[in-house]
């Protein structure tokens, strides 16, 4: 699985002379090549097109990579971890109605998507405000509650962040082992199914579901089904009526029970009347628990049914 690292806009917004702007640069690369010394599995994710970018108010990143053999070598490795980038865009076009993310006074695309894709920023180091190995972040989200009501939720979270091969290190052992799973997309979840969920079971109907799933909820959906599956795996060495969830579950309400209705293995139409819950926006995955062999059989995953 790919560690994604997203660069973080707000670092470029300084003004700077050529000379400074040409060591801020050379300090990213390293902290690249440093991060891609423990993983060669990375990439870059920009909300924009780097070598359009402006690095310093007149000095553009083509200005940049002309000025010295050196950067243009510097470029060729920046260049090449944004061509493995899984996607262009930082942040789904349907999340960036759902969730926003700020630091201080500023929207912080780069660093939002970080959070949500569970990845790494990094920045340049113009600023010492970036000189800093996580990010407190506030975050705007609207939720909805079980009745039904959408409200608006703010609350701070932290996301890890680098700016200078120092700071990466702290992070080194999660860049080592995050990903190991493999699942960068819908396909990946569904096609990996058995081996890395082997208590959940999921109806055939799913793999339009994850096939088609959004970019922004490909990891929360993997999170939610991860959680899921270790949940299930120790009811299932259990006693105990229900298992013990490691993710926010529910069970439908009685009046809401009609839309869960799906076609199970066997033929017959049954209520799927549990839900995990996945953001950004109202994101369910509907299924149900299977207690004769200490399952749960997965019948939907995708928008709250019936919006």
């Amino acid at each position: 699985m790919t560690v994604l690292l997203f660069f973080n806009e707000l670092s470029a917004t300084v003004e700077a002379p050529q000379h400074r702007t040409d060591h801020v640069m050379a300090e990213f690369v390293d902290l690249l090549r440093a991060i891609r010394g423990w993983r060669g599995d990375i990439a870059l994710v920009t909300a924009v097109e780097l070598k359009s970018m402006e690095l310093a108010p007149g000095y553009s990143v083509q200005q940049w990579i002309a000025a010295s053999g050196a950067n243009r070598d510097r470029w060729r490795l920046i260049r090449a971890l944004q061509n493995r980038a899984p996607y262009r865009s930082v942040l789904a076009e349907e999340a960036d109605a759902n969730v926003e993310y700020r630091y201080g006074d500023r929207l912080a695309e780069g660093i939002g998507a970080a959070h949500l894709s569970d990845g790494l920023a990094v920045s340049l180091t113009y600023d010492t405000v970036w000189d800093r190995t996580s990010l407190d972040v506030r975050r705007k989200m609207l939720v909805e509650d079980d009745s039904g009501e959408v409200s608006l939720r703010e609350d701070t979270v932290e996301v890890r962040h680098a700016a200078a091969p120092g700071h990466a290190v702290v992070h080194k052992e999660w860049v080592q082992e995050t990903g190991r799973d493999g699942l960068v997309s819908g396909d990946a979840i569904w096609e990996s199914r058995t081996y890395f969920f082997p208590h959940l079971c999921f109806l055939p109907r799913v793999e339009r579901d994850l096939r088609e799933l959004r970019q922004d909820w490909v990891r929360p959906v993997a999170s939610a089904l991860l959680k899921l599956e270790r949940s299930i795996s120790e009811w299932s060495a259990n006693s105990a009526a229900l298992p013990q969830w490691q993710t926010y579950v529910s069970q439908e309400f009685e009046g809401r029970e009609r839309l869960c209705r799906f076609v199970d293995l066997d033929g017959l139409t049954r209520v799927f009347e549990w839900h995990a819950r996945f953001t950004p926006g109202a994101g369910r995955l509907h299924f149900r628990l299977v207690a004769e062999d200490r399952t749960a059989r997965i019948a939907y995953i995708g928008l709250k049914l019936g919006i």
